[in-house]
C-alpha cells in the first residue's frame, strides 16, 4: 500500500495513464492529484473523467480548475442577464491559459456528466495534511492557508479569494519571499508538496534538460517539494512527475514518449 502525489497533468492523458503503469498503481494505493489536470494539453476532460471514477484518487483544485469554474459561472450569469462582461471567460480561453480544448470537450458532454464533473471539482481539496509513518506532509496546488484546517480544507470550506491565493501564489517569487520569509509556512517540521511553478524555472533539470522534481530541505527554513515538471510547456523538456511519500521515491514519464 503506497501513497503517490502528482500535479499539473495539463490534459496529457497518455502520459498520465503511462504514469499509472509506471508506478504499478493498485486499488490499495492512494493517489493525490494536486490540481491543473486540465488546459493547455488536449485531453483535460478525459483526465478528469478518469480521476472521477477511481475511488483511491483524491483531487485538489488548481488555478486552471478555478479558472474553469469562474468562466462557467460567467457564462451562466450572462445567459441570465445578471452581467454582460466576459472577463472570466476571456481569461480562461486566452491562449496563455489554454482553456479552449477543455471547454470544447466539456460542451460535448451530456448535461448530466457536466453537472457531475462540476460537483467533483467543487468537492476537491484545497489543502490537506497527511502523516505517513513519522513524516508529516502538507499537500496543495501552490501554497497554504492561514485558516484553521484540521486535516485539510475543501473548496466548499473557503471563500473564492482564499482559494485564489492558495492556487495562484508563486512561493519562489522574490517579492513574495521578501514579504513572507519570516513565516512562509505554518510548521517547520512539515514537508510541503506542491506544483504550479515549472521546475525548469528553478533550474531543476536532468542531463537532457527535462524538468525534474525540485527538493529543497532548507527553503527559508522549510522543506519543500515542487513536482510540476512542465507538462504545460508541451515541449521536449516536459515530464510528468510522481512522488511516493513513504520513501520519497521519484518517477517520471517524459512527454515526448
Amino acid at each position: 500500500m503506497s501513497t503517490y502525489v502528482i500535479s499539473d497533468i495539463h490534459g496529457q492523458y497518455k502520459a498520465y495513464k503511462k504514469m499509472l503503469r509506471e508506478i504499478d498503481f493498485k486499488p490499495e494505493d492512494t493517489l493525490y492529484v494536486l490540481g491543473d489536470a486540465i488546459d493547455r494539453g488536449p485531453n483535460g476532460i478525459k483526465v478528469l473523467m478518469d480521476l472521477m471514477k477511481r475511488k483511491n484518487v483524491e483531487f485538489f483544485i488548481g488555478n486552471h480548475e478555478l479558472l474553469m469554474l469562474d468562466a462557467l459561472v460567467n457564462m451562466q450569469e450572462n445567459r441570465s442577464k445578471q452581467r454582460s462582461d466576459t472577463d472570466d471567460v476571456d481569461l480562461w480561453l486566452d491562449p496563455c491559459n489554454g482553456g479552449k480544448s477543455t471547454y470544447d470537450a466539456y460542451i460535448d458532454l451530456p448535461v448530466s456528466k457536466r453537472k457531475e464533473l462540476i460537483q467533483y471539482i467543487q468537492n476537491a481539496w484545497v489543502v490537506k495534511k497527511l502523516t505517513i509513518g513519522k513524516k508529516k506532509f502538507h499537500l496543495s496546488h501552490a501554497y497554504t492557508s492561514d485558516k484553521r484546517m484540521g486535516d485539510g480544507l475543501k473548496y466548499a470550506d473557503m471563500t473564492h479569494s482564499q482559494i485564489w491565493d492558495i492556487v495562484w501564489v508563486n512561493i519562489y517569487d522574490r517579492a513574495f519571499i521578501c514579504k513572507n520569509a519570516a513565516h512562509l509556512f505554518p510548521n517547520k517540521k512539515t514537508i510541503y508538496v506542491s506544483g504550479h511553478t515549472f521546475t525548469q524555472r528553478l533550474d531543476c533539470v536532468d542531463e537532457k534538460g527535462r524538468g525534474i522534481i525540485y527538493h529543497n530541505k532548507d527553503y527559508h527554513g522549510y522543506q519543500v517539494y515542487n513536482i510540476d515538471c512542465g507538462m504545460a510547456l508541451k515541449n521536449k523538456t516536459s515530464q510528468l512527475a510522481c512522488l511516493r511519500l513513504e520513501d520519497e521515491a521519484q518517477f517520471y514519464v517524459p512527454l515526448e514518449e
